[in-house]
Formats: structure tokens, C-alpha cells, sequence
């Protein structure tokens, strides 16, 4: 885990931290108070569906309840099928935690290489227009170099998104202040990579079971592959991190 100078000091009056450990690798989350609006990126993948379990178990055992808690989710129109996704995987959460008031919206884009641009000028618009100050990120860090290099064309792969490199990732979690206003950015799962999410799934099994079938890795925009995007290509650089960790494709169940 990695944590400010600062953030250590400040954390005895934060709410409990929830220390998460699986596949030997360790994290944790935790809320600062006084936020009671949380944003956080649903993309319709794993990562961000185990965390927004995560959250909502660790807000039931400390018995907080929030103002709201919005799902947000960008989907991109090369591959529209994400959508789906993303609302199964909310729906299904959303049943298990009826005493948080869970919202889910949707925005579209046509990504053309820069996701990242229109997720933030979104989460920007929801804070500046809706006051949400509290934001929570799934981003995983990339398998190590070694396990890539063993599967054929991952390593290779020009895809691969460097900025979730374990030697570059940045403070999992970042409170600051602007313009008078306090802000709260988390990425728990910053500096442990998709195995530590499969054995996650693998010891909830309504996680397993129930949402697992429905999270989606491949990104191809190619329609002919993945037969309108009813099935995943196996090649592209996602599909081979989730078979990776979890030793199963989109739509295939965990073992």
C-alpha cells in the first residue's frame, strides 16, 4: 500500500479503513467523512464491479448510509454492447444493498484513442454541476512484465497501457482542497493487479456466480471477431489479462 505523509496524519479521523488482502498482495478502503455523495466509474469490467461491492459492504459494516451513491459509466460507441453490461452489473448490485440509494447513469462517446478525455470532462461537469466531491476509480496495475512476456503478443502489444505500470502508479488515495472545496479521489486497487481481483470473485459467490458472467474485458471494435460483439476476441490486450487472471473469457464462468 502506498500512502502520503500527510493522509497517514490526517486518517485517525477518517472512518475505519477496510483492509482488502488476496493473491498476497494487500489494500484497503476507506471514505474520509463529511462526504456523503460518492461518484464512482462503473465500466461493465471486473475491477469496477468487485469495487463497487467492496465499497457498498464496507459502508454496511461501518452502518453508513449515503446521501446517494451514482454508478457512472462511459460507453463507448465503437463497442456500444457495454452498456449492457454495466447496467446488468449495477442491477444486480444494486438488489443486494437496499438501504444505500444507488443511482446509475450513462453517458456516450466516440473514443478514438482518448477515453480518458471524456470520462474526466464528465466527472467534471457531475462536480461542478451536482457537487460531487468524492470520486472512486477501479484501475488495476498491469500484471508484472515477466507474466506478460509469457503469454504470445501481450508484452508486444502496443495497447498496453503503460500508465498502470506497478512502477508508475500514482497515490491510491488523494484528498485535497480547491478553491475552498474538499476533494476525495481513491483508486484502491492502484498497486494490485487482476489476480488479486479473481480471488476476490472466487471468495464471494454471488460475486462469482451471479455477477462475474456478466463483466466484460475485450475492447475490439472489430464486428466480424467478436460477431457484433456477442463474444470476445481473444487478442486483444484486455482479453488476455482476464484470462490471465481469471483463467476465463467474457461470458465464460469462473472456476
Amino acid at each position: 500500500m502506498r500512502e502520503s505523509g500527510h493522509l497517514a496524519r490526517i486518517m485517525e479521523n477518517y472512518m475505519n479503513k477496510k483492509i482488502i488482502s488476496a493473491a498476497n498482495q494487500e489494500t484497503y478502503i476507506f471514505l474520509p467523512e463529511g462526504f456523503k455523495k460518492v461518484l464512482l466509474n462503473l465500466s461493465g469490467g471486473t475491477d469496477s464491479a468487485m469495487l463497487l461491492w467492496q465499497l457498498l459492504q464496507y459502508l454496511r459494516e461501518e452502518d453508513v448510509v449515503l446521501d446517494e451513491i451514482r454508478a457512472l459509466s462511459g460507453v463507448d460507441l465503437y463497442r456500444p454492447t457495454s452498456e449492457w453490461n454495466a447496467s446488468e452489473i449495477f442491477l444486480a448490485i444494486k438488489e443486494q444493498f437496499p438501504e444505500q440509494n444507488l443511482t446509475h447513469e450513462i453517458f456516450r462517446y466516440w473514443k478514438q484513442g482518448e477515453k480518458r478525455k471524456y470520462h474526466v470532462k464528465y466527472e467534471r461537469k457531475l462536480r461542478k454541476e451536482e457537487n460531487f466531491y468524492c470520486l472512486f476509480h477501479g484501475r488495476t496495475a498491469n500484471p508484472p512484465r515477466e507474466e506478460q512476456k509469457k503469454i504470445s503478443g501481450m508484452w508486444e502489444d502496443i495497447s498496453r497501457p503503460s500508465e498502470r505500470e506497478i512502477e508508475v502508479v500514482k497515490e491510491s488515495n488523494v484528498q485535497y482542497v480547491k478553491n475552498k472545496i474538499t476533494y476525495y479521489n481513491s483508486v484502491p486497487w492502484n498497486a494490485v493487479d487482476k489476480k488479486f481481483i479473481a480471488e476476490l470473485y472466487r471468495k464471494n459467490s454471488f460475486m462469482k456466480k451471479e455477477v462475474f458472467p456478466l463483466t466484460a474485458s475485450c475492447i475490439s471494435g472489430n464486428y466480424v471477431a467478436t460477431d457484433y460483439w456477442t463474444k470476445p476476441c481473444k487478442e486483444c490486450w484486455w482479453c488476455k489479462e482476464k484470462k490471465w487472471a481469471f483463467n476465463a473469457y467474457d461470458g465464460e464462468t469462473l472456476e
